[in-house]
């Protein structure tokens, strides 16, 4: 019996393994689109399936001070909501918090500019892309 139960939690726990690698397929690409909230730009997004199933990516963003790329340094998925976090390459002392919602070849959301190791936001705006295929 301790057999059989051993064997169907280990099969419960690979199930739930491989269907959380997975929850990120729909989301896995670049995805291109714009920004706006004190100026406008291209806001472009990749997200990728990392070597440990989880997901990762980054940013490139055209901006009037000069484009930059980052890397998430946070990212997760819940359902179709996604909540990333990056350093702010023209500002060492800020981070960016990014948040949105996934609708099939679309996205949008908020984005918000935050003091390291802070989450209290002194500016924002909002964010739309569409899935290059």
């Amino acid at each position: 019996m301790r057999k059989q139960w051993f064997a169907a939690a280990a099969l419960a726990l690979l199930g739930a393994v491989a269907v959380a690698q997975t929850d990120i397929a729909g989301f896995v690409g670049t995805w291109n689109g714009t920004w706006e909230g004190g100026g406008s730009g291209r806001f472009d997004l990749t997200i990728e399936r990392g070597g440990d199933g989880q997901p990762s990516g980054g940013v490139s963003v055209g901006t009037d001070q000069g484009d930059y790329t980052a890397k998430f340094k946070e990212l997760s998925f819940d359902g179709q909501t996604m909540k990333a976090r990056y350093e702010f390459p023209l500002d060492a002392r800020a981070d960016i918090k990014v948040t949105g919602t996934f609708n099939g070849d679309s996205a949008e959301g908020t984005w918000d500019m935050v003091g390291k190791g802070d989450d209290q936001s002194f500016a924002g705006g909002t964010w739309k892309v569409s899935k290059k295929l």
